[in-house]
């Protein structure tokens, strides 16, 4: 059993560039959040587009997202191909609330 746990550490440590923490995957969004209402961009889109400090190619839309303790207006995920960059919730007040990767990730293990 230690072996298997060396090596799923060994793999996450690879996917987070040696850093030996997990990232969170365009499939963990999908299980917290479900599919999003909109997508601006790409996966492939060469284009980089920039919004709110965050350089990507890729957005996902949440509108009036569900389960959600402040019942915000819109959440928002960043990518930039397959990685992770920010998620952003939008209060109903119009401010942005950004939400760490640990954060996140912490909801999947709660």
């Amino acid at each position: 059993m230690e072996a298997v746990e060396a090596m799923a550490e060994a793999e996450v440590s690879a996917v987070a560039g040696g850093a030996g923490r997990k990232r969170i995957t365009r499939n963990d969004i999908v299980r917290l959040f479900g599919t999003p209402t909109e997508t601006v961009g790409s996966v492939n889109e060469p284009r980089l587009q920039h919004e709110n400090g965050i350089e990507f190619n890729e957005k996902w839309i949440y509108e009036r997202p569900k389960g959600e303790p402040t019942r915000p207006k819109a959440r928002v995920i960043y990518w930039q191909r397959y990685d992770f960059l920010a998620s952003e919730r939008i209060e109903r007040d119009g401010h942005r609330v950004r939400e760490s990767e640990a954060e996140l990730l912490a909801r999947l293990d709660g």
